[in-house]
């Protein structure tokens, strides 16, 4: 007598992804692409070790890409490229188009973001409007969520809301928010740990009217208008503007293979 041991061998599937697919394909094959990055987030809790996600060269996809299920050491999941020519690129970022003149050498166009991090012109990165416009100030006493300086001589109020970027330590950078300000004085919204009296330079962002340079752009998410002053003066509408609103490109969960 002998006994038949049946086993089941679980093959790993390839899934295409193209500029010209279809997100209600079946994504297997070439023929049968997936379209948009949308649509490989929704089965990326699904994925098994040893699949691949593979983007067609030549293509731009924008999204934040998300990388959910774990493979093992010796079938890591993963993303690839297939067909030929330039790698494929995924971008966190979106194109801004639109642009209307918002007063002098200022543009301005509606983006619907939650954050702007960054922004790109023609590829190059500009510069979030900051005072100074480079540089830093000095810190002249600080301690706990309170920082004075005598390089601040706005009115009283003119940084309230706005956002402090401060190197706190030789080692760190903290960005804070301030709840007020009066006489060359900040106050924090929370405290800093390592802020006591260093020497240590800091700048202010956040402000509209500190957008007054070729270079600079200011987000305002309370009314999702992007503004942007173009270097040489130009016309942001014959150019490529890109602005990074996913905090990702790629976005691999902790501890996946």
């Amino acid at each position: 007598a002998f006994t038949l041991l049946c086993t089941t061998i679980a093959h790993a599937t390839d899934f295409y992804v193209s500029p010209t697919g279809n997100d209600a394909n079946n994504g297997t094959s070439q023929s049968t692409p997936w379209k948009t990055i949308n649509r490989v987030n929704q089965a990326t809790y699904g994925l098994q070790p040893g699949d691949r996600v593979l983007f067609l060269r030549g293509g731009t996809w924008r999204g934040e890409l998300l990388l959910g299920s774990s493979g093992t050491a010796g079938q890591p999941i993963t993303v690839g490229a297939y067909g030929t020519g330039a790698k494929p690129l995924i971008k966190g970022s979106e194109p801004v188009g639109g642009w209307s003149v918002h007063q002098g050498n200022i543009w301005r166009a509606s983006l619907s973001a939650d954050k702007v991090a960054q922004l790109y012109v023609n590829g190059s990165r500009m510069t979030m409007a900051r005072y100074p416009n480079t540089g830093w100030l000095q810190n002249d006493q600080g301690s706990g969520s309170q920082l004075q300086s005598n390089d601040l001589n706005q009115p009283n109020g003119y940084w309230n809301g706005a956002t402090c970027v401060l190197r706190s330590s030789n080692w760190s950078f903290d960005t804070m928010r301030v709840s007020s300000y009066s006489s060359g004085t900040l106050q924090f919204t929370s405290p800093v740990t390592y802020l006591a009296n260093n020497p240590w330079g800091f700048y202010m962002r956040g402000k509209l009217s500190e957008l007054d340079s070729p270079g600079e752009w200011y987000y305002d998410k309370a009314a999702q208008r992007l503004y942007l002053w173009p270097m040489n003066g130009g016309n942001p509408n014959s150019m490529t503007v890109e602005a990074a609103v996913y905090k990702n490109g790629v976005n691999c969960f902790w501890q996946r293979t």
